[in-house]
């Protein structure tokens, strides 16, 4: 008779080894956080059902995340269109790439972030980082470039609205609909650095975002950019709490 019941179990599988417990932080991250307008029609399309567009252009949010320090080190390339689902602002998560299993496992398990794992890599010269997201190795997907502008006050920071994922568990049965289907609002703060001066770091500059390979295995390539609104560099600390379900189909 088995003796590892359930109230031994990790919070997250593989229930002896958990790779990951809620909540948890990314310390001392660089967060570089674009905004710009891209097609509507093609934004309209990869959004799911019951979210809509709000009125005028289409806007995405880009974000590229890296931290080497404890306790989950790992870099990130995200790209979030803007909607609206009963009426309350998200960005619909949809393209996540990140570097370590515990990233991708706590954002697909736990909210439905759609996450792949990818290789990405963060170049810096001077006052410039330029970014690559690559799957595989070598097919860049998003790249990005900033340039660091002027320190500027907390209340000119970007405020993203919350993200909408899609939580989606297939059965174990052949035939059978989905065993979880839900859309969930995740749980994300952004906690910017403070500098000797007591000033947030906060910066704003010039950024490009580039998706230099057309395919459809992945085609992220739909939502690049028409124009650049604006972009940011963040230093601070990412925290992950529990988030909220929406929407749940098997109800």
């Amino acid at each position: 008779m088995g003796k590892f019941t359930v109230d031994r179990f990790g919070q997250s599988g593989p229930a002896h080894s958990p790779l990951y417990e809620v909540p948890f932080q990314v310390k001392n991250a660089t967060h570089l956080l674009y905004r710009y307008e891209t097609d509507r029609q093609e934004v309209d399309d990869i959004l799911p059902e019951g979210c809509e567009l709000r009125d005028g252009p289409a806007f995405v949010w880009a974000l590229v995340q890296s931290s080497e320090d404890f306790p989950m080190p790992y870099a990130g390339t995200y790209i979030f269109p803007e909607c609206t689902f009963e009426g309350k602002d998200f960005v619909f998560e949809y393209f996540l790439m990140v570097t370590a299993d515990s990233a991708m496992a706590s954002g697909r398990e736990f909210w439905g972030d759609s996450k792949k794992l990818a290789h990405i890599n963060l170049t810096w010269e001077g006052n410039e980082v330029f970014t690559t997201c690559e799957r595989p190795t070598g097919f860049s997907l998003v790249n990005t470039h900033f340039r660091v502008g002027q320190q500027i006050p907390a209340d000119q920071a970007p405020s993203m609205p919350p993200g909408l994922c899609m939580k989606m568990i297939p059965s174990s049965e052949e035939g059978k609909p989905f065993q979880v289907l839900q859309y969930v609002e995740d749980a994300t703060e952004l906690v910017p650095a403070t500098d000797a001066s007591g000033r947030m770091e906060i910066y704003r500059g010039i950024g490009s975002v580039m998706m230099p390979n057309e395919t459809d295995v992945w085609p992220i390539y739909k939502l690049k950019p028409i124009r650049m609104v604006d972009a940011y560099l963040i230093r601070g600390d990412m925290d992950f709490g529990y988030g909220k379900i929406l929407k749940d189909f098997n109800k």
